[in-house]
């Protein structure tokens, strides 16, 4: 090869690198702005991000240890992604086993815990028909009653995507952004521009994770009275 192709091959290598650097550089810190807004509501929070991957939010919120991870799910077939925010709140639970209720069931939520229940358990009535009911106890071991109005009035919203009760907490599964899908469709990248958490979005949401955790203490200490 001529010298001066070799220099011009070099130096557009040297170009892409430059390119991709760049671009890594502004998806991180586009990623980092997700929760811009949400640290005051707080106590010690503490974002950490693993390269250019989404952020994840911990800290202490009304006395309630919580974390708050987006998660990318790309894995429905001839399905836009979408950006899911898992939502965690721990506290010490007086039940025995785990509860989870899915929206619109695919059998390929990898974040879900409900491939692994064994218990397929039959919906109370008024309960929304698009969700599944899986546990690892039967029906008349779960606190369905207290889950109840929380099961309503979450489920109302078409980006609830799951609800699950656990001895050591409680935790909800939000839709916040679908991928763009121009781009998904041309070049299967998901891509979501300008994705932000509000914070009255991250503020219901953990009212209501730490409301089903109050009324599940208050059932057992009436039960225990």
């Amino acid at each position: 090869m001529p010298v001066a192709g070799m220099t011009l091959a070099a130096a557009f290598a040297v170009a892409l690198v430059i390119l991709y650097r760049r671009e890594r550089s502004v998806c991180k810190a586009q990623r980092m702005r997700l929760f811009d807004g949400c640290f005051a509501l707080f106590e010690r929070a503490v974002l950490t991000q693993d390269d250019v991957a989404w952020p994840v939010l911990t800290g202490c919120w009304r006395n309630h240890h919580v974390r708050i991870e987006p998660v990318v799910d790309g894995v429905v077939f001839r399905q836009v992604p979408s950006l899911w925010l898992v939502v965690s709140v721990r506290q010490d639970l007086p039940i025995a086993g785990t509860f989870d209720l899915l929206a619109r069931r695919r059998n390929v939520e990898f974040y879900s815990p409900a491939a692994d229940l064994p218990w397929c358990v039959q919906l109370p009535g008024g309960w929304p028909d698009h969700t599944t009911l899986k546990s690892d106890r039967k029906a008349f071991e779960l606190p369905l009653g207290a889950l109840d109005p929380h099961v309503r009035a979450l489920f109302a919203d078409p980006r609830a995507k799951e609800l699950v009760v656990m001895p050591g907490g409680v935790r909800i599964v939000y839709q916040v952004q679908g991928a763009d899908r121009s781009e998904y469709l041309v070049l299967r990248s998901a891509t979501f521009r300008g994705a932000h958490v509000s914070v009255a979005l991250l503020e219901s949401l953990l009212e209501r994770a730490t409301a089903v955790c109050a009324d599940l203490m208050r059932g057992s200490d009436h039960a225990n009275a």
